[in-house]
């Protein structure tokens, strides 16, 4: 048994679709009321690690990372909070431009906020034809706006309002609000039982969707300061669920590919186009899309909405994909007939998850719970391979007797604050234990690294 032992994450180790109830648990399969007490709690902890259908690897290594998100929850990250103010008031500045050149675009003051009254502008005032219908009226999403925008100016200048309004709300304020009156350091709570993928997520306040487009929100990104005298560095994983792909499919093409340092985008774009082309920007961006996208199981129909080609192209660009990754298709397959069968999929690490529909009648529901199924392993394990990857950097930092911390993971990326002395050990440390974490399984992880003296900074 692990040193540690919280019975929710074996209960989500146990069936992640299910949401803990430990009352009803209790009072169905234990027999008696539930009361919260010690004893209770460890009853349903001793049934849940026997059961654990997921195996004692994982339960131990969800338990093993239990203090190192602790402690990273306490150390927090720095926020320069001056700067952080000086932005927003510049945000607020450009959404009061906005507003006023959105009305007098249209010789009326209305409230920009609302739905109602920019269809009433747009499609009555306007005569805008309208694109697409929903309960209310003709919407005015961001999609609708986005594909007026270029014939008419106010639609751009309404998307910019709503940008500009989000990240004054959500980020700036929000940011604001969460630091903390004695650390003046942000402290997230990292939950290892709030996503469906085995990631970890971010919460109170969530920093893993920090923006990082150019202007305001790489502006943002830069307040995130190290300690006094460190440095951030930055260590991100490259096109790890590709490389999981490969993995767990055994596809030689997919694998020479990493294996030579390839960039596996324009690989992939000289199957789709012919290899005697000259390999455009568009080119690679459409092979880049598919590369990501046929993870999820996408058809020729969505893929066609991403990339802006017909959908008779994009299936065509999916079966060519195949073609070239001829064992990928061998393993999706091979795949969704066990899933069929046993009900379930499993990671590399031998975690599982149980897929519902997949043997429904109606053929949406099939579709979803295909897609699920394909891509649900590789994203767990790639949460997993970031998982081990953090065990085995905080290992050797005790090893090392470091003084440096690891404070933020974000997706694919983890953030370390770090006395500049320390950097070139650090880097050794931390390229090993990432690249390193699956052993020789034939595919080789790669891993970008920068410095910085902020988190825009340190992206590179």
């Amino acid at each position: 048994m692990p040193k540690y032992h919280d019975i929710k994450i074996a209960r989500h180790l146990s069936d992640s679709r299910i949401k803990w109830d430990f009352s009803a648990y209790a009072e169905k399969h234990l027999g008696y009321s539930w009361d919260g007490s010690s004893e209770q709690k460890l009853s349903l902890l001793m049934q849940y690690h026997e059961k654990s259908e997921s195996g004692d690897s994982i339960f131990q290594l969800e338990m093993e990372l239990l203090p190192v998100l602790a402690e990273m929850e306490a150390i927090g990250v720095r926020i320069d909070r001056e700067k952080l103010s000086d932005i927003g008031e510049r945000i607020i500045e450009a959404i009061k431009l906005r507003e006023q050149e959105i009305y007098d675009l249209v010789w009326e003051r209305f409230n920009i906020n609302s739905p109602k009254q920019i269809q009433t502008i747009l499609f009555e005032k306007l005569h805008i034809p309208p694109t697409k219908k929903n309960k209310t009226g003709y919407s005015v999403d961001n999609e609708v706006l986005e594909s007026i925008a270029e014939n008419y100016a106010i639609a751009g200048l309404i998307l910019e309002y709503r940008s500009l309004a989000k990240l004054s709300s959500t980020y700036i304020e929000w940011l604001t609000k969460a630091i903390h009156p004695q650390t003046k350091r942000i402290h997230t709570d990292y939950n290892q039982t709030g996503t469906t993928t085995g990631r970890l997520s971010s919460e109170n306040p969530n920093l893993q969707n920090i923006p990082s487009s150019p202007g305001y929100p790489e502006e943002i990104k830069s307040c995130f300061i190290p300690s006094e005298g460190n440095i951030f560095i930055v260590a991100d994983y490259s096109q790890v669920e590709l490389r999981v792909l490969a993995m767990l499919s055994g596809d030689e093409n997919l694998i020479e590919a990493f294996r030579a340092w390839e960039d596996i985008h324009t690989r992939t774009a000289r199957y789709l186009f012919g290899k005697d082309q000259t390999i455009t920007s568009d080119m690679r961006r459409i092979a880049k899309s598919v590369n990501f996208w046929v993870i999820y199981g996408i058809t020729g129909f969505w893929l066609s909405k991403m990339i802006k080609k017909s959908p008779a192209e994009s299936t065509e660009y999916i079966k060519r994909f195949f073609d070239t990754y001829p064992k990928v298709d061998s393993y999706y397959q091979h795949l969704l007939s066990n899933a069929r069968e046993t009900g379930y999929v499993e990671t590399y690490f031998w975690r599982k998850r149980y897929i519902k529909w997949l043997n429904d009648a109606n053929k949406t529901m099939r579709s979803i719970a295909e897609r699920e199924a394909m891509n649900m392993p590789i994203q767990w394990t790639a949460a997993d391979v970031m998982k081990y990857a953090m065990l085995a950097i905080q290992k050797g930092k005790n090893e090392k007797n470091l003084n440096w911390n690891m404070i933020l993971q974000v997706h694919d990326e983890l953030v370390f604050d770090v006395p500049k002395h320390e950097e070139e050990t650090w880097l050794e440390l931390v390229r090993e234990s990432m690249e390193w974490v699956l052993g020789l399984h034939g595919v080789s992880l790669k891993v970008d690294i920068h410095t910085g003296k902020n988190w825009h900074d340190a992206k590179g």
